[in-house]
């Protein structure tokens, strides 16, 4: 601090010796005008004398002092006129002045910083102790603090894995990901059997949201379990990982293993509890969708009549129903953009519009073709259309075949 008011002090002085320069340099020219005033008066009276002398008639007296008027004159104008020299050095000096004006204004900004810095140094352990008790009442400002003081504590103890570590939960609860995950690999790079460390890096690398970093995330809690078999918060954190990746029977394996931790009394049992019977649900449903020899599905090929002129733009719909029934709901149901004709389109399960209501629970099927020019499926004046009636196998694929060849 003292430093910078010592440069300051300099810079002002420096300054105020320029702006004074000119009119300590002016001193000298006033003096050599004086000194020229007294030598003509003094030739003026030798002028008079000689006259008196006789040396010289009244004449040439009066124009001898004639002349050393003018030269007076001359010389007091000339002397009184500022030089571009001087003038160039005080539009100078007014500018360094303004310069150094505007340096120390701006160092004087930094001080409020410096003395901030200080202060939070000296409150950073403070600061440490109330975020490891999970103070409440710590703010943004107190986690930008804590996160300056470790890093200035950081940078002379480069090797503290611990307060790496520390600093990368400061950057989460600031939601400073990238920061955040830079901190915990420098910590594991000092420290690679913290567990602690690896669940708030794979917790992280989640928050990322990047298939790349949740894939990471995944290896490192795997490898955290294999260290600590019962280490539940890292079974949480893998089942959500889990479940981002779509790995729904590992995300069912860690929900399993955790719930076996939570007694039945915690309010997250019931959670947890319904989202196993959820996955086991998703997974069955899987596995049966795999067996498709015991699911009906059928191959349909649309051809379209020669006689008939498709619209510029539009959709065709190719959807199942049940032939004699009241239920008029599509089981299932195919839209994609015109395209050539023919067109081969497979019907089966995957396209059902209900979950409880799909292919394999019909046996006599309406198979209905329509070219609309919009997205809406439902029947409209000048839609093309085909259809067909077909019994349904569950032993193998039906294929069959469809004309459209009508205006509706």
């Amino acid at each position: 601090m003292s430093i910078f008011y010592i440069w300051g002090a300099c810079f002002i002085f420096f300054a105020a010796v320029l702006c004074c320069l000119p009119w300590i340099r002016e001193q000298k020219p006033k003096a050599n005008v004086i000194n020229n005033k007294v030598l003509i008066k003094q030739r003026l009276n030798e002028l008079d004398s000689e006259q008196e002398q006789g040396l010289l008639d009244s004449t040439d007296t009066q124009k001898s002092k004639e002349e050393l008027t003018l030269a007076m004159l001359d010389e007091v104008s000339a002397q009184s006129q500022p030089s571009p020299k001087v003038t160039s050095i005080i539009l100078l000096g007014a500018l360094l002045s303004i310069g150094v004006g505007v340096a120390v204004y701006w160092q004087a900004n930094q001080i409020a910083q410096i003395e901030h810095w200080q202060n939070v140094k000296q409150k950073t352990s403070e600061l440490g102790q109330r975020m490891i008790q999970g103070d409440a009442s710590l703010q943004l400002d107190d986690l930008k603090d804590f996160s300056l003081g470790l890093r200035t504590k950081l940078i002379d103890n480069p090797g503290d894995p611990v307060g790496w570590m520390l600093l990368g939960r400061v950057y989460g609860a600031m939601n400073s990901i990238d920061n955040a995950i830079q901190s915990f690999e420098q910590s594991l790079e000092l420290d690679a059997t913290n567990t602690s460390t690896m669940a708030s890096y794979a917790q992280a690398l989640l928050m990322t949201g990047q298939e790349g970093q949740v894939l990471r995330s995944k290896q490192v809690l795997l490898h955290l379990l294999s260290i600590e078999p019962e280490n539940t918060n890292a079974m949480g954190v893998l089942a959500v990982v889990a479940t981002q990746l779509n790995d729904k029977q590992l995300a069912l394996e860690n929900w399993q293993s955790l719930l076996a931790f939570i007694p039945n009394t915690d309010s997250n049992y019931k959670l947890i509890e319904q989202r196993i019977n959820q996955l086991k649900f998703e997974l069955s449903a899987v596995d049966d969708t795999q067996s498709e020899q015991l699911i009906p599905s059928v191959a349909i090929t649309v051809n379209l009549n020669s006689d008939l002129r498709l619209p510029e733009k539009g959709f065709l719909f190719v959807f199942a129903q049940e032939n004699n029934g009241a239920m008029k709901m599509p089981a299932a149901v195919v839209k994609m953009p015109l395209g050539d004709f023919p067109v081969v389109i497979e019907l089966s399960n995957k396209n059902a519009m209900l979950p409880n209501y799909t292919l394999s629970q019909l046996n006599d099927v309406k198979i209905v073709a329509r070219i609309s020019p919009d997205e809406d499926v439902t029947q409209s004046t000048g839609d093309l259309q085909g259809e067909r009636l077909i019994t349904l196998s569950s032993e193998k694929q039906t294929n069959e075949t469809i004309l459209i060849d009508r205006i509706l």
